[in-house]
């Protein structure tokens, strides 16, 4: 277990369990998450290395003998990343965001590695604190490695739970955005950054325009819209999710991503000037 100068109690809580399960303590001085892991890939001794951050826990029992499977019927398998959904317990909010986010797998949580490809490609980017798991994708699949997804095991990941770490996270993750393209030039990630951003302005400018100039069209077609929007993450969600109360918050959660990631996007881009 790697500790980043927590502040918490993680640590009284791991010296519990301990003698119990023989965990070896490491304290990273350095801050930061790609400093972390790539720690734990050093202090490591196993062929795979599993990580499972401490906003999640493990949803099923197979999580990592059916990744270590896969990856031993393939040498050329670097990593296998497991689905990722909200446990139970979550609250409403955090079950909102993940209504969108459930229909597809995340390159963070519950990646299981191959250790010496890691270090083969260099590790982590430790100048990243957001996408840095998608870097190290990037530099695995140039040395000729491949991924796989693990879809018969999930991993439980609590979402945040506040409107306000919602949409600086969202701040955060367009900064590592724009350093992800930086480190490997890969222009979808911009292009996947503007259109955000554009959609985002685009409705604005709509809203303001109906506002000064159809003002008793403005609550009609807002409707409409959220209405559709609604329609759409139902279509697309978890068979747990569909048409349920926790889609009817995504849109409003959508939008509110799309601003924290064009806040984060634009002011990282005025101090890089």
């Amino acid at each position: 277990m790697v500790d980043g100068k927590s502040t918490d109690n993680t640590l009284e809580i791991v010296k519990e369990y301990q003698s119990r399960y023989n965990i070896r303590i490491v304290i990273e001085e350095k801050r930061g998450r790609g400093v972390a892991y790539n720690r734990g890939i050093l202090e490591g001794k196993g062929k795979y290395i599993a990580f499972l951050d401490s906003d999640a826990k493990l949803g099923s029992k197979g999580w990592v003998k059916n990744a270590v499977k896969m990856m031993e019927e393939n040498e050329k398998v670097g990593v296998v990343f497991t689905k990722v959904f909200a446990p139970p317990d979550s609250k409403n909010i955090q079950k909102s965001i993940d209504t969108f986010l459930c229909k597809g797998y995340t390159t963070a949580n519950g990646a299981i590695y191959r250790r010496d490809a890691v270090i083969k490609v260099g590790g982590f980017n430790e100048k990243m604190n957001y996408m840095q798991e998608d870097e190290l994708l990037y530099k695995l699949t140039k040395a000729g490695y491949e991924f796989r997804v693990n879809y018969e095991d999930k991993i439980y990941h609590y979402h945040r739970q506040s409107v306000r770490s919602y949409i600086k996270q969202n701040s955060e993750a367009a900064v590592g955005a724009r350093l992800y393209y930086s480190f490997t030039g890969q222009s979808w990630i911009v292009k996947d950054s503007l259109i955000r951003i554009f959609i985002l302005i685009f409705s604005v400018l709509i809203v303001a325009f109906l506002a000064v100039n159809f003002p008793l069209l403005l609550i009609p077609i807002i409707i409409l819209f959220y209405t559709g929007l609604f329609v759409k993450v139902n279509m697309e969600t978890c068979s747990q999710y569909k048409w349920s109360k926790y889609t009817l918050f995504a849109p409003v959660l959508i939008y509110l991503s799309m601003i924290g990631y064009s806040l984060g996007f634009l002011t990282n881009v005025i101090k890089q000037k």
